[in-house]
């Protein structure tokens, strides 16, 4: 079988295919690099095919499982550059979405301003109607009301419509009669409903969640469409599948229905892939780390798994919908540095991306970049730049350092070079900080997983500077996130709201409500195709202590057998989690249900591991040396250059040392030593003396 993984990031686009013999078993990876091309383009994912697809001797209709990541969709709402959405909401709330809630980006300024919405007032449409807390109607929606409300909706000409009435998650007959009235006045125009993308109490979270999935909507569709259609076009017939925000794969139907699970479809894949590498090396703890071309993503894997939340805030404005707990922060290769008007060194969150890139690609670019500082370090080889396909100019590199750094600051051009991967790591330490010790994780005894083409040299510094216990390096590090497409099944999600004290419910009361949430997910893995013995489940529920704000997600037992209902048990695991959460708990509290969730899973194949070489010893033999600046205080050292494909597992690797490769390359420092273990991983950690 043929799997082919795609993953478009704003500088380059990275592929893996594995080619795997069916008689045998024995497979062949074959990785690729090629530069993303415009925003929002499908031109580059088939220029990539279209290429690695000849390098492995296949043609593009081989392939048999297409599954992609992409960044559209949080494109297109960072820079404002989604559809025309028009907003429903019941009378008397037109303002929900510009009053927002109380939290503040700037809490004591007199002056400041809160994120504008994705739907002005002016794209706002109030509908006469009223349901209360407990779901019941208080001012019933009359026929005549529904028709004015779509009438005014169409005369806006809008590109999506996006409904939130009030208690809508308790009671959606009202949406549902404003949708169809809007499918006969706009029956081409994508609607979407709170009570389906996010049934759950507080209307601002609600309603804006559902104006994110308006407002991508249009963007995701067009740009799956045209990915469909490139690949038809370029001869590929395999299922065609979508990274989403939680790390599990979606059809291209699902992703059009609820597209906001797929705003954080790009990093998604590298957490998958790097909690499958920490069971495989046995490592409990860590934190994934990849740093491309235009961002860095961060996210913890404890215990072998991916941390998830069920919110986050995206740009200062809330998401609920299940996420992966990822911090994405502007810090890449193509990141731009700059002196500020107090002449403090920035470095970010401007990038260069691929057009022009940084200067040493000779584009035409003329900012000095964290690519052009490592150039300038002597981390990066000009010649071997992607394999040698793509060649760096360092002259361009240093004229940029020393314009835009070096000259300013009355520093050399090594001095400025080092500042500027010095200030970017620093911005990435305190990302990481956010992820792990303001949450309560001793980073001390995490890994860090380093990818992405400039994660493995700035990890080994950020590692240091942390006192994190290793710097792990994938095989392929460039193409890490990718690989973890092809690691994920099938999935989707189905909540329902539902506020009872757990002492008091029967277990067939909770079993029915568990059961309805599966039936919902059993008929979308019907649209999938998915097979009933291919299918599988989980289920949890957001609990709070009674008279608690604030609530916890705790997993819940399969509902199956006489006795699988525990209610003293699970309080006890509530309150287990409430004291990991906040450090502290108290037993007597009664416990609430707020919200049950459930998740169905559709098994997809996936290649198997590949089979290890021959283990061994000693120190490998260097393919030659280079100048390497260290930092400040080492200055200018020599540093013996070792190709990847020369590594065997059980090699050591003394530092100061370069580990050269096409899709990235490895820095160890002075104080640091690396070995290769199993799968070529090169593991990292601080010299014992």
């Amino acid at each position: 079988m043929r799997y082919l993984a795609a993953d478009v990031g704003g500088t380059f686009t990275d592929l893996v295919l594995v080619d795997v013999d069916p008689a045998t078993g024995a497979g062949r990876v074959h990785l690729d690099k090629v530069t993303s091309q415009a925003t929002g383009s499908a031109l580059g994912i088939a220029d990539g095919i279209g290429r690695i697809t000849r390098a492995a001797g296949l043609a593009p209709a081989d392939i048999e499982l297409f599954v992609h990541g992409f960044t559209v969709g949080t494109n297109a709402f960072l820079t404002r550059s989604g559809a025309k959405v028009v907003l429903v909401v019941t009378k008397g709330f037109r303002d929900l979405l510009v009053i927002a809630n109380q939290s503040r980006p700037e809490l004591y300024s007199l002056t400041g301003s809160k994120p504008a919405p994705v739907v002005p007032r002016s794209r706002t449409v109030e509908a006469a109607e009223r349901v209360d807390a407990f779901g019941q109607i208080v001012t019933p929606l009359t026929d005549a009301e529904t028709l004015r409300v779509a009438e005014a909706v169409a005369a806006l000409g809008p590109q999506s419509v996006a409904v939130c009435l009030t208690f809508a998650h308790l009671a959606p007959a009202h949406e549902r009669m404003i949708e169809a009235a809007l499918r006969k006045v706009l029956p081409d125009v994508p609607i979407y409903l709170s009570s389906r993308v996010n049934p759950q109490i507080e209307e601002y979270p609600r309603a804006n969640t559902t104006a994110i999935a308006a407002y991508v909507g249009p963007v995701i569709d067009r740009y799956v469409q045209a990915v469909e259609g490139r690949l038809v076009q370029i001869g590929v017939g395999a299922p065609l599948r979508l990274m989403r925000s939680d790390g599990g794969a979606a059809t291209a139907r699902a992703a059009r229905e609820n597209p906001a699970h797929m705003l954080l479809s790009g990093p998604a894949g590298g957490v998958i892939a790097g909690a499958a590498l920490a069971r495989d090396l046995e490592i409990a703890n860590l934190v994934t780390f990849d740093m491309g071309g235009t961002s860095a993503d961060f996210s913890v894997i404890l215990a072998g798994a991916p941390t998830m939340v069920s919110s986050r805030d995206l740009d200062g404005q809330p998401l609920r919908l299940p996420t992966l707990d990822i911090e994405t922060i502007s810090a890449g290769g193509g990141s731009i540095a700059r002196i500020d008007v107090g002449g403090a060194l920035r470095v970010g969150p401007a990038s260069a991306g691929a057009v022009p890139g940084p200067a040493c690609y000779g584009q035409g670019g003329r900012d000095a970049t964290v690519t052009d500082a490592a150039v300038v370090l002597g981390i990066l080889d000009p010649q071997m730049f992607l394999g040698g396909d793509m060649t760096l100019d360092a002259d361009l590199a240093r004229q940029a350092v020393e314009r835009s750094v070096a000259q300013p600051l009355g520093l050399s051009p090594e001095e400025a070079a080092y500042g500027v991967v010095a200030i970017a790591n620093a911005n990435m330490i305190q990302a990481i900080r956010t992820l792990s010790v303001e949450r309560g994780h001793d980073i001390r005894g995490f890994a860090l997983l380093a990818f992405g083409g400039a994660g493995p040299f700035c990890a080994v510094y950020m590692a240091r500077e942390l006192g994190m216990a290793e710097v792990i390096v994938p095989r392929h590090p460039g193409v890490f996130a990718a690989s973890g497409l092809l690691m994920t099944d099938l999935r989707h999600t189905a909540q329902a709201a539902w506020q009872a004290v757990i002492a008091k419910v029967e277990a067939r009361d909770i079993g029915d409500r568990l059961s309805a949430l599966q039936g919902e997910l059993e008929i979308e893995l019907d649209r999938d195709g998915v097979a009933p013995a291919d299918r599988y489940f989980r289920f949890s529920a957001d609990m709070r202590c009674v008279g608690q704000f604030h609530q916890l997600t705790v997993a819940l037992p399969t509902p199956n057998g006489v006795r699988w209902w525990d209610a003293a048990k699970l309080t006890a695991d509530f309150h287990a989690v409430h004291e990991k959460a906040y450090g502290h708990a108290d037993a007597r509290v009664p416990v609430e249900f707020v919200n049950l969730r459930a998740e169905g899973f559709g098994r997809v194949p996936k290649p198997p591991a590949m089979p290890e070489g021959e283990a061994a010893s000693g120190s490998p033999i260097a393919s030659g040396r280079r100048h390497l600046y260290v930092d400040r205080t080492s200055g200018w050292t020599e540093a013996a250059v070792y190709r990847r494909d020369d590594l065997r597992r059980g090699h050591r690797l003394a530092g100061p040392c370069i580990v050269v490769q096409r899709d990235s390359t490895v820095l160890v420092l002075p104080d640091q030593t690396g070995f290769v273990d199993r799968g070529g991983v090169i593991r990292i950690r601080a010299t014992q003396t």
